[in-house]
């Protein structure tokens, strides 16, 4: 394929398991995806999952499902943007622009789709659990000193949402087969917002933490064989992804932070100042800052300062083109630009004033202890003998397990049945089968607790630790 049009090979409509309809366009392709994920449970759930206020009443406050929808819709936006000017400089055929919009948007509609209960410190409770008790769970005869375990093992020390939410698309929704969503290799690629495996080395920018698990390493390899593309580099639209989560999580959380009373619009801007001036200087802002006795944060900051932001995010992809197409260029917001910085300065407000406030800092303590406790039961669970734990998961009688037993009637059906796929592809001859079914157990436990929302995770920490009836 020729240089003018390099963008289309982006485009890639395989999936894992070839698809059933016969589709006239590739655009009906990535309307597929969407439909896939919009109708799953998974992304209904976000719905009952904070994006920074747990158990919220209000219901003006948002929810990772709120964010996901606002994200998508910036995503559109520049996609559309970016792609315009791809197709105009003979780098994207113009019939091809719906597609690349369209990708963008599943990837912004998924990009939390794998966080736990309770956000970040969900996210810390499973690494600690993982790094200070869930090693003590081995079954006899596993030494924690095996070389393969460690590597394993660092799927749940590097836990985090985004290989979490690789993981759920790629294998959790079993009701169909083992593929889950099923989704095109460009769609999954553009979730790929890491570019390496949980345990391997970390690096800067798109190296720094995990993208996926070593549980979807095969996924991976096989999407990037398909397609042509390098491992460890990120998928070029990605970056557009990127920058709108990053733009819209800034600005929704100062005005989910007002909306609750915890600052207002003047305290903001005063913060605002305060912060730009201990590092630019006040007129290099690349903003207007409004009157203080008359701000409406949405019109007054959130809209105009997003299109700022996202102007310059069109401006530095192209700036950049040939190292995003590479997958080696830097994220499209920094603090190399102006609206780069005000961002920045943006989070450094939230920082300060959102994110330890009283209200934000009670329900994360109460999350933490919350995944924490639920994983400490279920230990019991992971310290049996594979062959009694493979005897219940076939519905066999087994002896002096009744607990284990009623704690594993709790697990996710799809989640069983995902590792149930996953087992049935080891090789039982082999001696690291035992380390390998034990690693899977545990995807089992964390699958479980990553899909709950943040009531039910609430519930079920009350119901085992016998402070609530559980009702149905």
């Amino acid at each position: 394929m020729g240089m003018e049009t390099k963008y289309n090979q982006l485009l890639s409509v395989d999936r894992m398991r070839p698809s059933s309809m016969e589709r006239k366009s590739t655009i009906d392709h990535f309307y597929s995806d969407r439909s896939r994920i919009l109708y799953s449970s998974s992304f209904r759930r976000l719905q009952q999952k904070a994006q920074v206020f747990s158990l919220e009443p209000n219901a003006s406050v948002r929810t990772r499902l709120t964010h996901s929808l606002e994200v998508s819709d910036l995503g559109r936006t520049l996609a559309n943007r970016i792609a315009y000017r791809l197709s105009e400089n003979k780098l994207l055929d113009f019939d091809k622009i719906p597609d690349v919009v369209a990708i963008v948007e599943n990837a912004c509609l998924l990009h939390d789709i794998g966080n736990p209960p309770f956000g970040h410190f969900g996210e810390i409770a499973i690494r600690d659990w993982a790094n200070n008790s869930a090693l003590n769970a081995l079954p006899k005869g596993i030494s924690k000193e095996d070389s393969l375990l460690k590597v394993l093992m660092s799927d749940f020390l590097e836990f985090d949402g985004n290989p979490q939410g690789f993981r759920t698309i790629t294998k959790l929704h079993t009701e169909y087969d083992e593929f889950s969503f099923n989704l095109t290799f460009a769609t999954l690629l553009c979730t790929l917002k890491y570019s390496r495996a949980a345990g391997e080395e970390k690096g800067p920018g798109i190296m720094k933490k995990a993208g996926y698990f070593r549980s979807e390493e095969d996924v991976v390899k096989k999407i990037c064989s398909v397609t042509g593309t390098e491992l460890h580099h990120r998928y070029p639209l990605t970056y557009i992804m990127e920058a709108a989560d990053d733009i819209a999580y800034c600005m929704s959380d100062i005005a989910d932070g007002i909306e609750k009373r915890i600052l207002t619009g003047e305290m903001f801007i005063n913060e605002f100042k305060k912060e730009w001036q201990s590092k630019y200087k006040i007129g290099d802002l690349p903003v207007d800052l409004p009157d203080a006795d008359n701000i409406q944060f949405g019109k007054s900051i959130s809209v105009p300062w997003s299109q700022k932001a996202m102007t310059e995010t069109v401006d530095n992809f192209f700036e950049h083109e040939e190292e995003v197409f590479e997958g080696t260029a830097d994220s499209l917001i920094n603090i190399s630009k102006p609206m780069g910085r005000v961002l920045e300065t943006i989070k450094s407000v939230s920082r300060k004033i959102l994110y330890p406030s009283f209200e934000a800092e009670s329900i994360e303590l109460t999350g933490y202890a919350v995944i924490t406790g639920i994983l400490k039961n279920y230990e019991r669970v992971l310290s049996l003998p594979y062959e009694t734990f493979l005897k219940m998961v076939n519905n066999d009688k087994t002896d002096n397990t009744d607990v284990e037993r009623r704690l594993y009637n709790r697990l996710g059906r799809r989640y069983i049945s995902a590792y149930k796929y996953a087992v049935s592809k080891l090789d039982v001859q082999q001696h690291d089968y035992a380390i390998k079914e034990w690693w899977l157990r545990v995807h089992l436990l964390v699958d479980h607790v990553s899909g709950m929302t943040d009531e039910f995770a609430l519930e079920t920490y009350q119901m085992l630790e016998g402070i609530n009836l559980m009702h149905k």
